[in-house]
């Protein structure tokens, strides 16, 4: 009973570290910036990562998982840290954004950041499979990558819905 008493604190503590560390991110001149690049169609990246992380802690509570809630805040927050337009990027094909990304969104961060390796790990393994050689190596990098997949169907979702409304009322 003592044992899960502590857990139960410890796992507190964790979703302190969570909210302490998304709020202060959000609000980060830095973090800010994402809000200039657009991401699926309707939304930016700072929307985007924002409901990433709140997405990958939601997933967190509801399977009882320790998490470390800072490192799982970082992560989520800069996961697609990559700072350019990918849609209308000549030079980027479609192919290479989704391949290459997680590294430079890595490379963008760890100018701005101290990363640890866990953190390092959930940015650059968040589009695995398709990054097969970065492979999640924790739960807090499983739970970003789970989030980012259920997040861009959520907004894909909502984009389709969009260009029909757009169709409908003779705009698209």
């Amino acid at each position: 009973r003592e044992r899960e008493t502590e857990r139960e604190t410890e796992r507190n503590r964790d979703r302190e570290k969570f909210w302490d560390t998304f709020i202060r991110l959000r609000e980060d001149p830095h973090i800010q910036e994402l809000k200039k690049y657009p991401n699926h169609y309707i939304s930016n990246l700072y929307d985007h990562s924002s409901r990433v992380a709140l997405c990958a802690y939601d997933l967190s509570r509801r399977l009882y998982l320790d998490i470390d809630g800072k490192s799982l805040a970082i992560g989520a927050m800069l996961h697609d840290y990559y700072l350019y337009q990918a849609r209308h990027n000549k030079e980027i094909r479609t192919k290479d954004h989704w391949f290459g990304h997680p590294d430079t969104a890595l490379k963008n961060a760890e100018k701005e950041f101290q990363l640890s390796e866990l953190e390092k790990n959930i940015i650059t393994s968040h589009m695995w499979p398709l990054t097969f050689r970065h492979f999640p190596r924790s739960r807090e990098a499983v739970l970003v990558c789970l989030a980012d997949k259920i997040c861009a169907f959520g907004e894909g979702v909502l984009k389709r819905n969009y260009v029909r409304m757009q169709k409908r009322q003779g705009k698209g």
